[in-house]
């Protein structure tokens, strides 16, 4: 602008002496007076741009500073929240640590009591003792996957597995709380169901206990059913075939959810709605829990009433049958028939499914007269083996009607009675009039325990069953059981571990360090190696490597038990060599999975 003005005074005095002399050239002039001033505009509109642009770029440059000093500001927040989120990881992983444990000793302390004679009294005590400490093992447990989700450490497996396994293992883990509350558990899995499928199977066993835990929590009598069944619904293309879907089902007889609330059960907030006639209670994180791991696995989850009163908790979830041929269901070869008398639906079909996989005829009623009948038609169609499976309650309720029919028909005399009870320990088999063979535990959830009860080679004595069995034979004096190593620097972990496998059948030596476990199996052999992983001087990991790098292809299998619990954990145990993974607090029923599965074939080989 300052030079637009300092050309417009001398572009005016020449116009005005061209306009004095008369010169011609008066248009020559307006026309070189106008493109100076046209110059001058437009030197100053670039001027003014240039400021502009200036001013412009001297804002882009602070906003871009802010946004930098903003960035390193988030950067050095996320860096210490997850400093700080690792730290606290490392915390609970180590009181995790420390409860299981101090868990893993009153669990096995109060198992290897519950197996001795008691009084019904210090039973009773026992089993609340037990109950309780499962109860906060739970609750832990609870706590840590709730984390791990919300941090998404959660990761699902795929891989073949025996779709019962899980099932039996969730049902066997709430039996003792369903005794002390005088529950009746029920199983039923449906004949169509197909045997090997595709997932993660200790995923879906934490669903389903986490399922029935609320069920037995919220149900103070009656029954908790769990069933599983196909689940028909159209998917899959042209190439990919239609994936199996299963559902898996809770049933039971406690109160029933509110339609307005059913929606929302899953969810974290329903703890707070006080007026759900099932409340949370523990960490209040069991369906919130199996929500999550149903989604990432893909699935659906639900809750409805049921007509009858009580609650279903529902689960689909696409589990592929796995492709391999299957493993032949096991086939009974001896001749039976057998009659199955129990007041409960549930438990008639349960037991009848069985029977069916098993190949075995079998008819089933709630009433004696129908029962008398059904023997009366297996004797006419000449079965040779008859048996009998008969429910305590009813036992108990019509035991004279049973007693008068079977003492005093000839033909059904010799039928062998086997008695399924919840609580075999408490059942005096003394107070019926009719003579009993066995007693099973109920739920029947194990086909061997089944045949083994019916099969007339079987003592006559009663022998209580109780649905664990010892999977070598203990006392045989013609074999031994698995010589197997415990290694644990914990003297109470290490004495209840190694008493529960005593307990199994096993020669049990300890071994109270990793470089005393190297040294052991160096110089003896073993059949089977239990390593803790925490460890002073040298863990676990280390003992193992060097175990197997000493042994070679001759090392024994090596089972983790340790209390520490998470992917990783898992991940490194199986990295360094390690067969199989059992968690602390251990229980026996895990145990014998672990000598049946690695130490059954040498264990009764060995002399």
């Amino acid at each position: 602008m300052t030079k637009l003005s300092a050309m417009l005074p001398t572009a005016t005095l020449t116009l005005c002496l061209a306009a004095a002399t008369g010169d011609t050239s008066w248009a020559s002039s307006t026309a070189l007076f106008l493109g100076f001033v046209a110059i001058g505009l437009l030197v100053w509109q670039l001027s003014r741009t240039q400021q502009q642009y200036a001013m412009e770029l001297a804002e882009q440059s602070r906003l871009v500073a802010e946004e930098q000093e903003k960035t390193a500001r988030a950067r050095q927040e996320k860096e210490a929240m997850s400093r700080e989120s690792q730290a606290k990881s490392e915390m609970l992983a180590t009181l995790s640590r420390e409860i299981r444990s101090h868990l893993n000793g009153i669990i096995g302390s109060a198992d290897l009591m519950l197996d001795n004679t008691l009084k019904p009294q210090q039973r009773e005590h026992l089993t609340t003792l037990r109950s309780s400490a499962e109860s906060l093992h739970q609750s832990l447990n609870d706590v840590l996957d709730y984390s791990s989700i919300e941090t998404g450490q959660i990761r699902i497996a795929v891989s073949p597995f025996d779709l019962r396994q899980p099932l039996i293992e969730a049902v066997e883990t709430l039996c003792p709380l369903a005794v002390l509350k005088e529950l009746e558990l029920v199983m039923i899995i449906a004949t169509d169901v197909p045997t090997i499928v595709a997932g993660d199977a200790p995923r879906l066993r934490q669903i389903l206990v986490n399922l029935m835990s609320n069920s037995v929590k919220f149900t103070p009598s009656g029954r908790v059913v769990l069933r599983v069944e196909l689940h028909h619904r159209t998917g899959g293309g042209a190439t990919t075939p239609p994936a199996t879907w299963l559902r898996f089902s809770v049933s039971d007889t406690g109160a029933a959810i509110p339609p307005e609330l059913q929606a929302t059960i899953f969810d974290r907030s329903a703890e707070a709605d006080y007026n759900s006639p099932r409340r949370f209670g523990g960490s209040g994180l069991e369906l919130v829990i199996s929500k999550r791991l149903v989604e990432l696995m893909g699935g659906q989850i639900g809750a409805k009433s049921l007509p009858e009163g009580g609650t279903e908790f529902w689960v689909l979830l696409a589990l592929p049958a796995d492709r391999a041929p299957s493993p032949p269901a096991p086939r009974s070869s001896e001749d039976f028939h057998v009659v199955v008398l129990d007041d409960l639906a549930a438990s008639r079909i349960a037991v009848s499914s069985m029977l069916t996989r098993l190949g075995i005829d079998q008819d089933a009623t709630d009433t004696v007269p129908d029962a008398v009948g059904l023997l009366h038609d297996a004797v006419e169609a000449k079965a040779p083996l008859r048996v009998l499976l008969v429910d305590e309650t009813v036992a108990l309720e019509r035991g004279a009607e049973l007693a008068a029919a079977l003492n005093e028909d000839a033909d059904i005399r010799s039928t062998r009675v086997v008695l399924m009870s919840c609580d075999p320990e408490r059942t005096d088999v003394t107070a019926l009039k009719f003579p009993v063979a066995t007693v099973v535990r109920k739920p029947i959830l194990r086909t061997e325990v089944l045949l083994d009860a019916m099969r007339p080679t079987r003592e006559s004595a009663i022998a209580k069953e109780t649905g664990s069995r010892t999977p070598f034979d203990a006392s045989a004096s013609v074999r031994r059981g698995p010589h197997v190593l415990v290694v644990d620097d914990d003297t109470i972990s290490r004495s209840v571990s190694c008493q529960l496998l005593e307990r199994l059948g096993c020669v049990v030596e300890a071994a109270m360090s990793g470089i005393e476990a190297v040294e052991r199996a160096a110089s003896s052999k073993f059949e089977l190696i239990f390593m803790d992983c925490q460890m002073p001087e040298m863990d676990g990991f280390e003992a193992t490597t060097k175990i197997r790098t000493s042994a070679g292809s001759k090392a024994p299998p090596i089972v983790a038990l340790t209390a520490n619990i998470s992917g990783s954990d898992r991940e490194k145990c199986f990295s360094v060599g390690m067969c199989d993974f059992v968690s602390k607090p251990v229980n026996k029923m895990e145990l014998a999975r672990v000598l049946k599965r690695w130490a059954s074939t040498k264990a009764t080989g060995a002399k």
